[in-house]
């Protein structure tokens, strides 16, 4: 009898279990995490797997490469030309853009479960690389999130250290009846940098011990920075117009009165406080021209304030209009206060806009053409006109003609500029730019190809002196780029050569010729669940004049003392990817000293960076 209560008992608890199901949650909707910007607000999932994650600096993901002054974080200047001319005001403060959070880039999330994503790079003489992007539907319609981005370089040299401090955080809402759409956001982009003025000793390749040894080469400046911060927040309001119709949610549930948005009226409204502030407390008077103010130390700051309340009128793309015309229209108004010193300026900026377009990448025939003009008194005048042309054929081919013509006026900085070593005011004439493209794609062959031109009349650069001067002729600079790639199972290859043609290289310095090769081997480790990577990357671009950089003007002006010397650098990487994670290790300027060239001027006193041995990983999770 207690053996046969046992084995029922037993016989039981088997069934149970037996009967037990345990499931997992359907990837697709777990894992369904998408976002939308501001820019486009067609919906995208975050990429898993980062091609090419072990080009961490923001330089590196360009459409032309970059260089900065040797470390991390610094000021650059593009090896390839590019140039924007937008109309209306502008500070003119350029130099650290890269790098900053923009409110057109901010991403709003709906995610079914809470989305993270960490990255981490370290290497170097206490240098590390970090940021976290978090987002979270507290409610189905209400969306939150925040990202933050440091950066802390030390840098070779004496006082080289670049500090970076990147913070956002976003709120997006869309009522039941999807009515009406809500995103806002505060953004904080704080950069710190030590400025050194670059080496004060030309003997730096050459002499054995600083070979070794950077920290012990003397500089130019030893208590100056720069420090870059911005406080911005952005709020963007959309109502949606169209019938409202009842949807169905399941067999006996539905949700009525939804509309089917077709209209919508948008309101955009952003508040920014931004400041550039350059500070020495030693009077370094051999290596500026002068002390104007101060002479004791040098305090030079520049700030603005701008209010701006943007309305428009848009067609929303919809099912019972696919791919057809979509369009946008309004006006925009800015209230801006500039300080500088004893200057004081209030300024108004009024802009009318419109807008003309389809999907243009999904459409055989995508279109986009959009205008600005600008009525302030100030202003009045300037206008902008894009315009975009694109046939996508259906063998993974496209062909696309784009452009922009433009009539701006100049910056602030570059009208007048009140500092303890630099003083102006000019009356310079608007700046005309004519700028035409075409891109040739064939995706399935893994080749690009892009023809750039451009044509300005009144060019306004920085002459020897670091001042502003305008040129009276046109010039003309040209841009090629060909990228083609080889994908086998086990081997990618990836060649992008560049190549321009200047019309007036007395102003514009650059080089000829650029390159970069990427190599390496692809495989799967431990059952194929890891997939590696070994492989190199080769930069190089020919010998030029390169422009020398002004640490209290935070710009390269032209420069006749020095000719940049440049040989192939080597970056030797090994990756590896697995589900959500990345991670990689890269030998950066692994070849120096192997030519008789024994290292690189980015810029006159400013050496490239040496070798250096660098460690990332990025980790992707939902829960």
């Amino acid at each position: 009898m207690k053996y046969s209560l046992l084995l029922y008992l037993w016989a039981n608890l088997s069934l149970s279990f037996g009967q037990i199901q345990i499931t997992k949650p359907n990837p697709k909707l777990f894992f369904d995490a998408k976002y939308v910007t501001l820019d486009s607000t067609i919906p995208r999932r975050p990429n898993a797997i980062v091609e090419n994650f072990h080009r961490y600096n923001v330089t590196e993901k360009q459409f032309v490469p970059y260089n900065n002054l040797g470390n991390y974080g610094t000021a650059y200047y593009p090896l390839m030309f590019t140039n924007s001319n937008p109309i209306g005001f502008k500070h003119g403060f350029n130099s650290f853009d890269l790098y900053f959070i923009h409110p057109k880039e901010v991403k709003y999330f709906n995610t079914k479960t809470p989305y993270t994503n960490l990255d981490f790079v370290f290497g170097g003489k206490e240098e590390i690389v970090g940021g976290a992007e978090f987002a979270v539907n507290i409610k189905p319609n209400i969306g939150l999130g925040f990202s933050f981005h440091r950066n802390s370089f030390k840098g070779s040299s004496l006082n080289q250290l670049s500090i970076h401090n990147l913070f956002s955080i976003q709120n997006n809402y869309q009522s039941k009846n999807k009515r009406y759409e809500l995103k806002i956001s505060f953004i904080f982009n704080g950069i710190k940098n030590q400025e050194n003025g670059g080496w004060s000793q030309s003997d730096v390749f050459t002499n054995p011990f600083y070979i070794k040894h950077k920290s012990f080469v003397s500089v130019f400046l030893n208590n100056a920075s720069n420090n870059w911060s911005e406080r911005n927040i952005n709020l963007n309001n959309q109502i949606n117009l169209g019938k409202k119709t009842d949807v169905q949610i399941n067999d006996s549930t539905k949700r009525k009165m939804v509309v089917q948005p077709k209209y919508a009226i948008v309101h955009d409204f952003e508040f920014s406080h931004w400041k550039f502030r350059y500070k020495d407390y030693v009077t370094d008077s051999a290596f500026y021209p002068r002390l104007i103010y101060n002479t004791d130390s040098t305090d030079d700051f520049t700030k603005t304030w701008k209010l701006t309340n943007g309305v428009y009128f848009k067609i929303l793309q919809n099912d019972s209009m696919p791919k057809k015309l979509l369009f946008i229209a309004g006006a925009q108004y800015s209230f801006i206060q500039y300080k500088q010193r004893f200057t004081n300026q209030f300024i108004q900026d009024i802009q009318l806009k419109a807008k003309i377009y389809n999907q243009a990448d999904e459409a055989f025939f995508g279109y986009v053409v959009d205008a600005s003009v600008d009525v302030a008194p100030k202003y009045i005048g300037d206008f902008e006109v894009n315009f975009l042309g694109k046939l996508n054929f259906k063998k993974s081919v496209s062909i696309a003609v784009s452009g922009n013509v433009s009539l701006a006026s100049p910056s602030q900085k570059q009208d007048f500029y009140y500092g303890n070593h630099y003083t102006y005011n000019n009356t310079f004439k608007k700046i005309l730019q004519i700028k035409a493209q075409a891109d040739i794609s064939w995706r399935k062959q893994l080749l690009y190809a892009t023809v750039q031109n451009y044509f300005i009349h009144h060019f306004i650069y920085y002459d020897t002196a670091s001042l502003p001067q305008q040129y009276q002729k046109p010039i003309n600079v040209l841009v090629l780029k060909l990228q083609k790639d080889f994908n086998t199972k086990h081997i990618f290859s990836g060649t992008t050569l560049y190549a321009q043609w200047i019309s007036n290289n007395n102003l514009i310095r650059l080089p000829v010729f650029a390159m970069k090769q990427t190599l390496y081997y692809k495989g799967g480790w431990i059952s194929g669940k890891l997939n590696a990577q070994l492989g190199f990357d080769i930069t190089y671009n020919t010998n030029f004049r390169g422009n020398a950089y002004n640490p209290s003007l935070a710009l390269f002006y032209l420069q006749d003392k020095m000719n940049l010397k440049f040989y192939p650098v080597l970056d030797v990487f090994f990756s590896l990817h697995v589900k959500f994670t990345n991670i990689f290790l890269r030998v950066e300027h692994a070849n120096q000293g192997m030519f008789k060239q024994k290292g690189i001027y980015t810029a006159p006193n400013y050496g490239y960076l040496d070798r250096t041995f660098r460690a990332g990983i990025t980790w992707q999770f939902y829960d």
